[in-house]
């Protein structure tokens, strides 16, 4: 287990799928990031997507061994 847990790809992209499951990014937190990171909310949404399938891909790698 500590394997996966230095596994930055596997963790920050966990890290992004959870803070979006508990409601992390509402709209005032996607134009404050979208400001920041000098990108529109659709990108950031896209980018939330895109770790939520790494994440969700790790798990499936994990629970097939």
């Amino acid at each position: 287990m500590k394997e996966l847990w230095k596994n930055d790809k596997i963790q920050f992209a966990r890290l992004i799928s959870e803070a979006e499951a508990i409601g992390l990014f509402t709209n005032k937190a996607y134009k404050e990031l979208g400001k920041e990171m000098d990108l529109e909310p659709d990108n950031i949404s896209e980018l939330i997507d895109r770790a939520q399938k790494v994440f969700d891909q790790s798990k499936r790698k994990m629970l097939s061994k």
